[in-house]
């Protein structure tokens, strides 16, 4: 399968113009807009060192590791949030409406027909993820006081400069999107969004075995600004279990989650050739948090 090429310099469609700008402080959020960022994208030169780096595949596949990177397709439906994104460096999920798995090392996001310009109906842009956060709305967005859901929570997402897909990945026939998981590989090749789907996603493998065994996994804890995929209660505290082949640079640096998290990393392949060593690293673990509770 070839590579969706992406240039380190990208030349952007129409719906934003390469000019090169920092982000903008995260913690203020950018103001609402009736037009699309079109003079301030926020678009990527250099990584920041911590950062997973974008994949480079120009003339070539992006590497077997990177290229099994997760990614979390995310949904923009008017121009505010894009300019969110393009300009303040992040991107907002009620809690309400999370998927049951938003971790992810990069976030792509698919433009609606109410975004103006060629990326409408794709995914056009992607980007990697700097940290996760749970706040509530008045705080996300501080010039909006009194919007009706101004107490209810929001997962913010703060990513790196946006890429953009070239070209975009369309949805030709299925737009009825909401969130969609899939590796960097998917998504620097897919032809259509229909291809991003991922079949026996080893995080749904390991969910539903959970359930099987009477567990109650819960959804999208943060521990030390990161999203923790899968988390057990237990009597001495809480079980983080991620699912991934490797660490990325950034997860390797953050801070030590505190004493009540316990964290465990399952590769894909284990969980999809050991299910049954997968559970015993989880029980051991779990005895070794007092053992589980089993009132989610």
């Amino acid at each position: 399968m070839s590579a969706r090429r992406s240039s380190p310099l990208p030349l952007a469609p129409p719906l934003l113009e390469p000019t090169l700008l920092e982000p903008t402080p995260a913690e203020t959020g950018a103001p609402a807009t009736n037009t699309a960022p079109a003079t301030n994208a926020v678009l990527e030169t250099e990584p920041a060192p911590e950062e997973a780096q974008p994949a480079q595949a120009v003339g070539s596949a992006v590497d077997a590791l990177e290229g099994r990177r997760t990614v979390l397709v995310a949904v923009v439906n008017n121009q505010e949030d894009l300019a969110r994104a393009a300009v303040g460096g992040w991107y907002r999920i009620p809690q309400r409406k999370a998927p049951r798995r938003i971790g992810a090392d990069y976030l792509a996001l698919y433009l609606t027909g109410a975004i103006e310009g060629e990326g409408a109906h794709s995914v056009a842009w992607y980007a990697p993820t700097r940290r996760y956060r749970l706040l509530a709305r008045r705080d996300l967005i501080p010039d909006e006081p009194n919007h009706p859901r101004a107490n209810d929570s929001y997962f913010r997402i703060d990513i790196g400069p946006l890429r953009p897909l070239q070209p975009p990945v369309p949805a030709a026939s299925y737009r009825r999107l909401t969130f969609i998981h899939t590796t960097l590989e998917q998504l620097l090749s897919a032809r259509d969004v229909t291809e991003l789907f991922r079949k026996d996603d080893p995080f749904d493998l390991l969910w539903d075995s959970l359930l099987k065994h009477k567990l109650r996994p819960l959804k999208n804890r943060i521990v030390s600004e990161r999203a923790v995929d899968i988390a057990l209660r237990a009597r001495g505290g809480m079980l983080g279990i991620n699912c991934r082949d490797e660490l990325t640079v950034q997860e390797a640096r953050a801070a030590q989650p505190d004493e009540r998290w316990q964290l465990l990393t399952l590769h894909s392949a284990q969980i999809e050739q050991d299910m049954s060593g997968c559970l015993r690293r989880i029980g051991s673990a779990l005895l070794q948090l007092g053992g589980s509770m089993l009132n989610g």
